[in-house]
């Protein structure tokens, strides 16, 4: 029997190690965090309000400091699902699924032994931010992920295989990284700079059809930089977020940059490191370089690219002034470390029990966040802080309906209320104060509707001024006057908490209609 029992065990490995094994677990688990998401709660996420909302139109920017792609591709969504948390949740997963799946080709193309290859595309789900906060927001992020880990895959096909398709998928790559999100320049840059320091990767980049990789990222992006990009709005984040306190002396400002720079490292990697030192000690001591497919040095080429990031993150502390960096900006910057550290495995050596150690490591962590997920969702406070997931916005929504709005503009107080109501009301046109910049294209002429004006009962029983200044300059509409109407409810799982919103339905007024 137990014979029987280790024949199947090694069985299962080599069919997990293979092709089919590494897609039926990925889908396995796209598709049950997918399901739990759409279960455990109908309120839309943290993050996905702001871009829900800006999607109701296809323009060449909307939050002036993001590129714009993610919301385009979410408009899209939108109209193959309607305007849902589904489709809100199809996308950022299908965009997590890209994100292991080009982890997983790069590891094919790195590693020999497909044991590594397998472990070390599944290794991210270790890294907080990438196996437990995408759960919880991450938008434009998710998708940065997917272009890092698309770029170096096709990067390793441009080097190793050399196919002119290679390199008009390069160009598509950056395209797309471009698009994404701001911290991806750094990335390409660093990348570019390590694949010039060895052969055969600098012959690659010195093939005449490098100029095919520009073309294409040029024809993808010139559009965006002539019509949408707002180098201020660039520029104000820089300095009202990345130099906080940019007053203070220099030297100060840079101890203060070199002790956030090395917190988010070190938060970021967590907890991925300090597992992976404990089940391999011996990678850190790693000397030889173990033969690779390709002829490439694929660690030499990691090596020079966290090399390359690190002079540009301490750059921007010693020159341009950075002060203040957060873990989560440091996708770009570390994502391929679990790449990196399964070279150094590999090159150590090491044993089959600890790659079972690590296997069950990665079992266990899976376990954790789905009961993690269900504490966070289901458990209320205080196991949720702010639990903006429970927040009954499609009840009080569901309320106002019964009080006879039917549809219309509506124009919110902050984006939680605008993002859930774009949900809830999915024929009517959303705005908020806190997007003034943002304003949906009009109704058709003629187009009958209603004008609710709703926000938080916290913020007074009033009309707040920044709504109606809003409202006024938006839509040219005078602040209502009506009487004003309260709906409430408790959270969801809790009745320690309520939800309380104000709201006034008018006729049409001004634009607003």
């Amino acid at each position: 029997m137990t014979a029987a029992n280790n024949g199947s065990a090694r069985g299962l490995a080599e069919w997990l190690v293979r092709w089919p094994g590494f897609l039926a677990l990925l889908a396995c688990y796209i598709a049950l965090h997918f399901a739990l998401r759409l279960a455990l709660s109908p309120t839309v996420g943290v993050d996905d309000v702001a871009e829900g909302l800006f999607a109701q139109s296809l323009q060449w920017t909307y939050y002036p400091r993001q590129p714009p792609l993610y919301t385009w591709l979410l408009w899209g969504s939108f109209r193959l699902f309607g305007v849902t948390v589904a489709a809100l949740a199809f996308l950022k997963y299908a965009l997590v699924a890209l994100g292991y799946l080009f982890f997983y080709l790069s590891a094919r193309r790195m590693f020999a032994d497909r044991r590594i290859a397998l472990l070390a595309a599944l290794s991210p789900s270790l890294i907080y931010a990438v196996g437990y906060g995408v759960h919880l927001g991450f938008t434009n992020t998710v998708l940065l992920t997917a272009a890092c880990a698309a770029t170096f895959y096709v990067l390793l096909r441009v080097i190793q295989d050399g196919r002119t398709g290679d390199y008009v998928a390069l160009g598509v790559a950056i395209g797309i990284g471009l698009l994404s999100k701001w911290g991806y320049p750094a990335f390409i840059g660093a990348l570019s700079v390590a694949a010039l320091m060895q052969e055969p990767s600098r012959r690659s980049l010195r093939d005449p059809r490098i100029l095919l990789t520009l073309i294409v990222t040029a024809a993808l992006v010139t559009p965006y930089f002539l019509w949408g990009f707002h180098s201020s709005a660039v520029h104000n984040v820089f300095n009202g977020v990345m130099r906080r306190g940019g007053q203070a002396p220099y030297f100060a400002g840079v101890a203060t940059g070199l002790q956030t720079l090395a917190i988010a490292i070190t938060m970021f990697l967590a907890p991925l490191w300090l597992i992976a030192l404990a089940i391999f000690p011996k990678a850190l001591a790693a000397r030889r370089h173990a033969a690779r497919p390709g002829g490439l040095d694929s660690r030499r080429l990691l090596e020079h690219f966290f090399l390359a990031m690190l002079v540009i993150v301490l750059a921007g502390v010693f020159i341009a002034g950075i002060t203040f960096y957060k873990s989560r900006w440091m996708h770009p910057v570390l994502i391929l470390f679990p790449l990196y550290f399964f070279c150094l495995v590999e090159d150590a050596g090491f044993s089959p029990r600890r790659l079972r150690v690590f296997v069950a490591v990665l079992a266990v962590a899976a376990v954790a966040v789905i009961a993690a997920r269900l504490l966070q969702d289901v458990g209320g406070p205080p196991f949720c802080g702010k639990c903006r997931m429970l927040r009954p916005y499609p009840e009080l929504a569901r309320e106002i309906e019964s009080r006879g709005f039917s549809g219309g503009t509506i124009v919110a107080g902050d984006e939680h209320i605008a993002g859930n109501f774009r949900v809830a009301f999915s024929g009517s046109r959303v705005a908020t104060s806190k997007y003034a910049f943002y304003v949906p294209p009009p109704p058709a002429p003629g187009a009958a509707g209603q004008c609710l004006v709703v926000w938080d009962a916290h913020d007074g029983d009033a009309v707040p001024p920044a709504l109606a200044q809003f409202l006024k300059e938006a839509f040219d509409a005078e602040p209502p006057d009506g009487p004003v109407q309260s709906v409430e409810a408790p959270y969801r799982h809790t009745d320690l908490r309520t939800l309380r919103l104000d709201f006034v339905a008018l006729p049409a007024t001004g634009t607003c209609r």
